[in-house]
C-alpha cells in the first residue's frame, strides 16, 4: 500500500520547520545592552560581571557602566551581575528593546575585604595581628601634596606631627611611639612591595646651611594611592624583621583595570598663608623700652616717640600669600590579559615664607599581563624630581660672635629681631643695609643685614631626582603553588646649592659664603617567595610562604665650601672664585650596606573560625659587628571570631566580634653604617691636613630588640554599620643604643648596647555609618590612642644622662625636657632674705623670677633642676565625617594630641630684651612697681639665668581642623542635554589648618623634634579644584 502525504500537509510542516530554525536564529541574535550604576550615587559601576546565567556568556561595563553581549538563549533569560563591593544582582530580561539600567547595592560587610598584608593579601577577617586601614573616603577628599602629610588623625596609634609649614618638608611618624634614643624611629614604608626606609637624610648631601629638610617620600603623588595600610604589632611586622620595630606602612598604588580605558584629571589651584603672625613690640613701644630700661644708650625724646606710629613690621613683610597650582592626570585601562596604568604629576607651591617654595614633577607607570596560563609579569617604575627653595641658616658658618647666642638661627627669625624703628628700604628705593641698632653678631664696618635682601638673594636649594621601579613574574599552578620573583632598584640623586652674598646676615663674616654638595644612593632589591594555599573539606584551610630577600645600599657624596668671592653674581656656578672655607672645606665618602634575609609565615584556620598566624625572619646585616649579624625575629598571632559560635548565632544586631593576641620579637637596623668601627676623618687647620677619631667604635655593637605583646578586640552590629575595635599593647626595647661617655684614653662618645625602654598603650577606633539611603548618606570615624612611654634601664648603674636641656633619666620618656621651675615673680614687701640666691644675682629684687629651690639649699643652680615636660604626646586622636546629599558631598577631619610639650626657644629669646633687638609684646606687660605682674618679671638688660625654666616648655597639646572639603558632582543629564560628552565632572572647594585649637604661644604646636627655634610658619591654605573622568 502507498501512502501519500497531501502538499498542504506538507506546506505546513516546512513551514512549521522554517518558523522554528528562524526562532532559533532570531535567539541567537538577540543583543542584550544596558548600565550598571550604583544604587545610591547613580555613578557607573566599571568592570562589573554581567554572565548570561546557565551559559559561560560572559562581559565586563565599560569605564560609563555599558554591557552589550548576543544572547545564546531565548527568551527570557537571566544576567547574573558581580562587582566587587556590591551585592549580587539577578535580572530577568523578557526582550531586547532598550538598553536596560541596573543598580547595585553596596556590600558593606567589610570581614571579607582582602587586605595587603607583608609579602601578600589577607581576608579581613583571617588577621589575627593589628592592621589598621586608611578610608578610603580620606584617601579621595583630603588633598594633600604629601602621602606622609594626609595620614595625621587617619589611624589609632599613629602619630604624625608636621615638622614645618615649610613646602615639601617631611613629617615625623611614630606608630606607638618611640623606640630607639639613636637608632631610627621611623617606620618602613613598603610601596607596591618595594621596601623603603623614609630616611630624611637621604635628601640630604650633608651640606650645612639649609634649613629644614626634603621629604623622601615627595616622590609619592597622593592621587596615585589605591589604599594604605598600617601594621602596628609583631603579628604584622615580623615578616620584616629588622626594619619592623617601628611599624610598617604599606602603600598600593593604582593599576589599571579590565575594561575600556579610564581618563581622569584633577586640578586644584589655590593660595595659603601664615595661620599665625606672633605679637612684637610697634616703634612706639620699643622706643620706649629703650628710653625707659636702657639709659647707657642715645634713645628717644618723649616728643620722638609720640611721634612715631606702628612703624615697620618686618614679620609681616617676609610672609607672603603663597600660590599653589597641582595638576594630576591618569590613563587606565586593559583586557583579559593586560592591564596598564600611567600617571603625571606637576605640583608648584609657594610657601609663606619669601622666596621659598617647591616645584614637583612625577611620572609613574605599571603594567601587568599575563603571558601564558598561570604565569603573570608586571613592571612599575615611577620617576620624579623635587625642587625645594627654603632659608639659609648660620649651621655652615663659624662666626666669632654667634647670632645664635642671640637666638638668630635663619632670614626669618632676624625678620622678627629688626628693630620695628629701622626702614625697609633707603629713600632711593634700595634695601637699607644699615641697622644703626645692630652692634656685634651681624655687623661688618658699616653694613648690617637686611633680611627682606636676605631671602631674596640668598640661594638655599635641595633638588631630589629619584627613580624607582620594579619587576616581576609569578606563577600560580592550579594545585595552589604559587612561585614569585620580583627584582627592584632605587635610585636617588640630591643636589644641594647654598650661597649667601657678603651683605646677607650669615655671608658678612665670611665676605659671602657658597656650597655645593652631592649625594647619589641606589638601593637593589630582589625578592624570592614561593608559597601555597589549600582548603581542604571546608574544614581546615592553610596559606604557608617562604622566601629569600637581598638588599644592597649603596651611597656616595661629596660637599664643597668656598668664601671670600670677588664676583657673587654667579653664585654657586663661581666656587672657584673664592677660598676653602672652614676645617673640612671638601668632603666626600662612600658607604655600602648588604641585608640577608630569609623568611616564613604559616596562616592557618579551622572552621573559618579559629585562626593562626606564625611569622619568622631571620636577617644578616653588615651593619653590625662580626659576631652580632644575624638576628631572629619570630611572631605568633591567634584569633577567634566568636560570633561563628552556635551560642551566638541567634544574636542578630552583633554581625562580627572577633579576639586577637600575638606576641614576638623585631628589630632596629637603621644605625648608619660603619658604626662598629674605630674610624679616621681627615679636617683641614691652617692649609694642613690633619687625621682625627672619627668614631670610636664597637665590636660587640648588635641589634636593638623590641618584643611586644597585643591583644584586641573587634566588633561589629547592624550587619557592620558601627564597628570597633579596642586593642592593648606593651613594647619592650632591649639592649637600646646609648652613646655613653668616652672611656679613658678616647676623645669620642661610644655607641654601646646598654639601655632598655618600653611603651604601654591602648588604642580606640569606632566607625558607624549613621544614615544610608538612596538621597543622603553620612558615615563617621574617631580613633584615639593613649601610650605611655618611659626609660627602664641605662648603663653601668647610671639613672640618668643630662644632655643639655634634655636629660634622659629611668622613669621618665624619651625626650625629656630639663630645667629650672618658675614660680611667678618675687613681689614688693617679700622678705628678701629668705629667698634662695642665684648666681646670677646674689641678692633677689622685686620684679625678679622666682625660681624653686628644689633641694633647699638656699642657692637656685643646676642641682634644682627637674623634668619638665615630654616631646612623646601621652594622648592622640582623630575624628572624620563624610556626608553626600544628592551630588554633594562634604568631608572633615580633625587630629588633636594632648600631653606633649615643646621648647619655645624662640619666644624665650625675644621675651630677653636688648637694645639691638624688638622683642615679644610680652613685655609691655612686664613687673613694676605699678604692675606687679605675676607672670611677666621685670625687664633688665641682663639676663637673669643661663639655665631653662619652666616658662619656655610650653603644653603643646592641641585640636585641628586638618581638612574641611565640599564638593558637588554634576549631573549627567545636564551634561548630556547640552550634548557634552557623558563626563564625570566634580568641582571641589578645600580649606586645610583652617583652626587651631592650642594654648601653645609660637607659630605653631607642630615642632620639629619638640623645639622651636622659630620654626617656618605653618600655613592655612584654601585650594579650589575639579575631577574629571572619562
Amino acid at each position: 500500500m502507498k501512502c501519500y502525504v497531501k502538499l498542504p500537509v506538507l506546506n505546513y510542516f516546512l513551514l512549521l520547520c522554517s518558523l522554528l530554525f528562524i526562532g532559533k536564529l532570531n535567539a541567537q541574535n538577540n543583543i542584550i545592552k544596558g548600565y550598571i550604576i550604583d544604587a545610591k550615587t547613580n555613578e557607573p559601576i566599571v568592570n562589573a560581571v554581567v554572565n548570561e546565567k546557565g551559559t559561560s556568556n560572559k562581559v565586563l561595563s565599560d569605564t560609563k557602566g555599558f554591557f552589550s553581549f548576543h544572547s545564546v538563549k531565548a527568551f527570557p533569560l537571566t544576567v547574573v551581575i558581580t562587582s566587587v563591593g556590591y551585592k549580587l544582582a539577578e535580572e530577568e530580561i523578557l526582550s531586547a528593546n532598550d538598553p536596560v539600567t541596573f543598580s547595585l547595592l553596596q556590600n558593606i560587610n567589610v570581614l571579607n575585604e582582602v587586605v595587603v598584608v607583608g609579602y601578600g593579601t589577607q581576608r579581613r577577617k583571617d588577621l589575627t595581628g593589628s592592621i589598621s586601614s586608611v578610608s578610603k573616603k580620606i584617601l579621595e577628599y583630603n588633598i594633600s601634596p604629601s602621602v606622609d602629610a594626609l595620614l595625621g588623625g587617619t589611624v589609632a596609634g599613629l602619630n604624625v606631627t608636621q615638622e614645618s609649614g615649610q613646602p615639601g618638608a617631611p613629617a615625623t611618624i611614630r606608630i606607638r611611639g618611640g623606640n630607639s634614643v639613636n637608632a631610627s624611629n621611623n617606620p618602613l614604608f613598603v610601596i607596591d612591595g618595594f621596601l623603603f626606609f623614609s630616611d630624611n637624610a637621604s635628601t640630604k648631601a650633608g651640606l650645612g646651611g639649609i634649613e629644614g629638610e626634603l621629604n623622601p617620600l615627595a616622590f609619592l603623588n597622593p592621587s596615585d594611592i589605591e589604599s594604605i595600610e598600617v601594621l602596628k604589632d609583631v603579628s604584622a611586622t615580623a615578616i620584616y624583621g629588622s626594619r619592623g620595630s617601628n611599624g610598617v606602612i604599606l602603600i598600593t598604588t593604582k593599576k589599571g583595570k579590565k575594561g575600556g580605558s579610564l581618563i581622569d584629571y584633577q586640578y586644584s589651584a589655590g593660595f595659603a598663608n601664615s595661620a599665625k603672625q606672633l605679637d612684637l613690640l610697634n616703634a612706639k613701644q620699643w622706643a620706649r623700652l629703650q628710653k625707659d630700661y636702657f639709659l647707657n644708650k642715645p634713645g628717644y625724646s618723649d616728643q620722638q616717640i609720640a611721634a612715631l606710629g606702628q612703624g615697620y613690621n618686618w614679620q609681616q613683610k617676609v610672609l607672603q600669600t603663597g600660590i599653589t597650582q597641582n595638576h594630576s592626570i591618569s590613563i587606565s585601562g586593559g583586557d583579559e590579559k593586560s592591564q596598564y596604568f600611567i600617571s603625571g604629576n606637576y605640583l608648584n607651591q609657594e610657601g609663606v615664607v619669601l622666596n621659598s617654595g617647591l616645584k614637583r614633577f612625577v611620572g609613574r607607570a605599571n603594567y601587568d599581563r599575563s603571558v601564558l596560563p598561570g604565569l603573570r609579569v608586571g613592571v612599575n617604575v615611577t620617576g620624579s624630581q623635587s625642587t625645594q627653595n627654603t632659608l639659609t641658616t648660620f649651621e655652615a658658618v663659624n662666626y666669632n660672635s654667634s647670632p645664635y647666642s642671640a637666638g638668630i638661627t635663619n632670614s626669618l627669625t632676624y625678620a622678627l629681631y629688626m628693630p620695628p624703628v629701622v626702614s625697609f628700604y633707603t629713600a632711593n628705593g634700595g634695601y637699607n643695609y644699615n641697622n644703626p641698632f645692630e652692634y656685634a653678631y651681624l655687623r661688618e664696618g658699616d653694613t648690617t643685614a637686611n633680611p627682606i635682601s636676605d631671602l631674596l638673594h640668598s640661594t638655599a636649594q635641595s633638588v631630589y631626582a629619584s627613580l624607582l621601579g620594579n619587576f616581576y613574574a609569578q606563577y600560580k599552578t592550579e594545585s595552589g603553588f604559587t612561585a614569585k620573583v620580583s627584582v627592584g632598584t632605587n635610585i636617588g640623586y640630591t643636589t644641594q646649592n647654598y650661597f649667601s652674598p657678603s651683605y646677607t646676615a650669615i655671608g658678612l663674616e665670611p665676605q659671602g659664603i657658597g656650597g655645593i654638595g652631592n649625594k647619589k644612593s641606589q638601593i637593589l632589591l630582589s625578592e624570592y617567595t614561593l608559597s601555597y594555599a589549600k582548603h581542604i573539606k571546608d574544614i581546615h584551610f592553610i596559606d604557608v610562604l617562604a622566601g629569600y630577600t637581598y638588599q644592597h645600599t649603596k651611597t656616595n657624596f661629596i660637599t664643597t665650601l668656598s668664601s671670600g668671592f670677588t664676583n657673587e653674581d654667579l653664585g654657586v656656578n663661581n666656587l672657584q672664585d673664592g677660598k676653602p672655607y672652614g676645617s673640612r672645606p671638601i668632603f666626600s665618602g662612600l658607604t655600602e650596606s648588604r641585608l640577608h634575609s630569609l623568611l616564613g609565615r604559616i596562616n592557618y584556620s579551622l572552621l573559618d573560625r579559629y585562626h593562626l598566624t606564625a611569622n619568622f625572619r631571620s636577617d644578616y646585616s653588615t651593619r653590625f659587628a662580626k659576631n652580632h649579624k644575624w638576628g631572629l625575629f619570630p611572631s605568633i598571632g591567634l584569633a577567634w571570631n566568636v560570633n561563628e559560635e552556635s551560642f551566638l548565632s541567634n544574636y542578630k544586631p552583633l554581625s562580627n566580634l572577633k579576639l586577637r593576641v600575638s606576641a614576638g620579637q623585631v628589630g632596629n637596623q637603621e644605625i648608619g653604617d660603619y658604626e662598629y668601627l674605630q674610624l679616621l676623618e681627615a679636617v683641614y687647620y691652617g692649609g694642613s691636613v690633619a687625621y682625627q677619631v672619627g668614631n670610636s667604635g664597637n665590636e660587640n655593637l648588635k641589634w636593638e630588640t623590641t618584643f611586644q605583646y597585643n591583644a584586641g578586640i573587634d566588633a561589629g552590629f547592624l550587619n557592620n554599620r558601627l564597628s570597633a575595635t579596642v586593642e592593648v599593647y606593651h613594647k619592650k626595647t632591649s639592649d637600646l643604643l646609648i652613646r655613653i661617655p668616652p672611656a679613658l684614653g678616647q676623645s669620642n662618645e661610644q655607641l654601646v648596647n646598654v639601655g632598655n625602654l618600653e611603651n604601654k598603650g591602648v588604642e580606640l577606633t569606632v566607625n558607624a555609618l549613621v544614615v544610608d539611603d538612596k538621597a543622603l548618606q553620612w558615615s563617621v570615624g574617631a580613633n584615639a590612642a593613649y601610650n605611655v612611654n618611659k626609660i627602664t634601664k641605662l648603663y653601668n648603674n647610671v639613672t640618668e644622662r643630662i644632655l643639655g636641656i634634655e636629660i634622659l633619666r629611668v622613669g621618665e620618656p624619651l625626650g625629656s625636657f630639663y630645667g629650672q621651675v618658675f614660680q611667678g615673680v618675687i613681689q614688693k614687701g617679700e622678705d628678701l632674705s629668705k629667698l634662695p640666691t642665684s648666681p646670677s644675682y646674689t641678692t633677689p629684687q622685686p620684679g625678679d623670677p622666682r625660681l624653686k629651690d628644689v633641694n633647699r639649699d638656699g642657692h637656685i643652680d643646676q642641682n634644682d633642676r627637674v623634668v619638665l615636660g615630654s616631646k612623646q604626646p601621652k594622648l592622640i586622636y582623630g575624628f572624620s565625617s563624610s556626608v553626600n546629599f544628592k551630588g554633594f558631598d562634604l568631608f572633615v577631619l580633625l587630629q588633636g594630641a594632648q600631653g606633649n610639650s615643646v621648647y619655645n626657644q624662640l619666644r624665650r629669646y625675644l621675651e630677653r630684651p636688648t637694645d639691638a633687638y624688638n622683642a615679644s609684646a610680652v613685655l609691655l606687660d612686664s613687673w613694676t612697681e605699678s604692675n606687679p605682674s605675676n607672670t611677666v618679671p621685670r625687664i633688665t638688660s641682663t639676663p637673669f639665668s643661663s639655665e631653662l625654666d619652666s616658662r619656655y616648655i610650653e603644653d603643646a597639646s592641641f585640636l585641628r581642623l586638618r581638612t574641611i572639603t565640599l564638593g558637588y558632582t554634576v549631573n549627567k543629564a545636564l551634561l548630556t542635554a547640552r550634548k557634552l560628552p557623558p563626563l564625570k565632572v566634580r568641582v571641589f572647594a578645600t580649606a586645610q589648618n583652617l583652626l587651631t585649637i592650642t594654648g601653645y604661644k609660637g607659630y605653631d604646636p607642630e615642632v620639629a623634634q619638640g623645639i622651636d627655634l622659630g620654626t617656618f610658619p605653618m600655613p592655612r591654605t584654601f585650594l579650589f579644584g575639579v575631577n574629571i573622568s572619562y
